[in-house]
């Protein structure tokens, strides 16, 4: 079990100096990688001592993570209109966005010093990738609900083969990151995994569930 210790922001009358020390760990990025981050240029950047960043931060996968929480984790959402084919297209489409950048080059390099460092992938896993999975699997249980996707799929299948696939290619590099990239996993998801399960069952092909009756649908940006 992991122990935790605290973390966040310190007591307000810190609060310049922790607001400097994550505009130079931002900063700082824009130019070097997680790996070759050091707390000394940290601490020399925002006019601190190392102690400083000590106290409230472990560690500098600690610090990254901070940086990322307060200034750079992206809104995934969809718009409420949106049915799940669209609504999981729009998610897709805005990971590979964001995984293309500056956001996905310091996730990158926190998963990687997350290897040495579990808390650090805990923190990732609690705060940010199972949220929205969570979220993901409840749109997709409420077009269950509804009779616009095939009930016995279950929702993490679904989660694993489009996000989990994009994460992969951007970690690895085994596939070019876009959106055409983005739509074939989730025409895959639509046409081929859904359109087999509906026709085992004998229920109606895909084209009858791809629109949720429930939803306006919006095209993706």
């Amino acid at each position: 079990m992991i122990e935790k210790r605290p973390v966040g922001r310190p007591p307000s009358t810190a609060a310049s100096g922790h607001a400097a020390i994550i505009e130079a760990v931002h900063a700082l990025l824009e130019t070097i990688s997680v790996r070759d981050l050091t707390m000394e240029a940290v601490a020399r950047r925002a006019g601190v001592g190392k102690p400083t960043l000590y106290r409230w931060w472990e560690s500098k996968a600690e610090l990254v993570m901070a940086m990322l929480e307060e200034r750079m984790v992206p809104d995934l959402t969809s718009p409420t209109s949106a049915d799940l084919e669209t609504s999981i297209r729009i998610k897709a489409h805005r990971l590979i966005e964001i995984g293309n950048g500056y956001y996905g080059r310091v996730l990158c390099g926190l998963i990687a010093e997350g290897q040495n460092d579990p808390a650090i992938l805990e923190r990732l896993r609690t705060n940010y990738i199972m949220p929205r999975r969570a979220e993901t699997a409840r749109d997709i249980r409420r077009a269950q609900d509804r009779g616009c996707f095939p009930s016995q799929i279950d929702p993490d299948r679904i989660i694993d083969f489009v996000f989990g696939s994009i994460y992969f290619a951007l970690l690895t590099g085994t596939h070019r990151l876009d959106h055409g990239y983005a739509d074939a996993l989730v025409d895959t998801v639509f046409r081929h995994i859904a359109g087999d399960d509906r026709a085992a069952t004998g229920t109606p092909p895909a084209a009858d569930y791809r629109a949720d009756p429930g939803a306006g649908a919006t095209e993706p940006d």
